[in-house]
Order: C-alpha cells, then structure tokens, then sequence
C-alpha cells in the first residue's frame, strides 16, 4: 500500500513539474466537446428502498466563451442493468475551469429533463419509468491537456433526479404509480476536444 502512495504521489509530482514548465493549455474560445463514461448509484433511500445503479455514457457540445468558462448541450444515456431505471437525461451546462494551466481544476453544472426510455425490470414485480421528470447535477475533477486541441478529465459528483411517475407491478397487474427522487453520486472519465474559433 505505501509503494502505491509513494508510486501516486511521484506521478502527481511529475505531471504538476510537466505543467509548469510547458505552458499548455486549451483553446479558450470557440466550440469544445467532451464525451466520456461515468458510473452513478443513488444514495438515498426510496419509498420502496430501490436501489439504482448506472452505466453512463454522456456527449456535450457547447461554446467556450470565456478563458474560464462555457455553455454546453448534452444529453446522457444511463443504463440500469436491471433495466428498471433506464433514461436519457439530455440539459444545459456551465463547465468552469480555474487555472490557466496543463493541469486544472473544474466544475461542471447541470439542469435538464431526463426522457424514460421505456424499459422495464421485467417479470411479475416490475418497475417501469412512466414519466420522466427534472433533473440537476454538480461535477468537480481536474483536466489535464495534451496540447491545445485534446484534454482528459476525471471527476466526481451529484446529480438529482426527479421521476414524475415510476410505475409498479405485483403479480403481474399495475398495483401503483408514484414519483420517485433518485439522489445519485458519481465518478467517471472524459476526454474534451476544442476547436479555437
């Protein structure tokens, strides 16, 4: 364990020297991308103790209008393995970035409509999104770039989520109907791509 700190804390080290002695960082105006993967599960406990938890791919597409900062459109696909939970979240994004720097600290938030997708968890004692509903998000990670076009980021976060109507069943027959609030945590990787204007 203390040779995996020490092996941590050296490439820390080296990528924070890298980023002071070359001055890298993204185009700052103009169109920026950013696709990645993340993995959420909801941490508070539901009217029924449901437990959710989800495969994320996310793309967002926006205009980088500041040195610090841009607006953005995205939209997430969430995968529930169980398929009960499965919806495609698409909303508006600040992204904010704090350092001019290789190496920089950022946030990200996000307010949307997340669509249900019309998946089920299946058998007799189903769960079925019936209507979507608002949804909310706060991300916070570092980005480091490569050069001026290419950047990887990771990151950790909140994202809320409020299910107009999750549909259930038991035995077969529709036995309610309810909204659902999912407060999820997450982490996740994405590379950012920007193009100067």
């Amino acid at each position: 364990m203390k040779k995996a700190f020490l092996l941590l804390a050296a490439v820390v080290t080296l990528m924070a020297a890298q980023a002071q002695e070359r001055h890298i960082e993204p185009f700052w105006h103009g169109l920026y991308g950013v696709a990645g993967y993340d993995f959420s599960t909801n941490i508070n406990t539901t009217a029924f103790s449901d437990k959710a938890t989800f495969h994320n791919f996310y793309v967002v597409g926006g205009w980088q209008i500041r040195k610090e900062s841009g607006i953005g459109l995205g939209v997430e696909f969430m995968k529930d393995p169980t398929g009960a939970f499965t919806q495609l979240p698409v909303f508006f994004e600040v992204r904010s970035h704090y350092l001019r720097s290789q190496l920089t600290p950022f946030t990200s938030l996000r307010v949307g409509y997340s669509i249900p997708l019309g998946s089920s968890s299946g058998g007799d004692n189903a769960i079925k999104i019936a209507k979507g509903g608002v949804m909310w998000g706060v991300d916070v990670g570092a980005r480091y770039a490569f050069n001026r076009n290419v950047s990887v980021n990771v990151f950790v976060g909140y994202q809320g989520i409020h299910l107009n109507r999750v549909d259930r069943w038991e035995n077969g027959e529709l036995s309610i109907g309810r909204p659902l609030l999912l407060q999820n945590v997450r982490a996740g990787v994405g590379f950012n791509y920007y193009i100067k204007h």
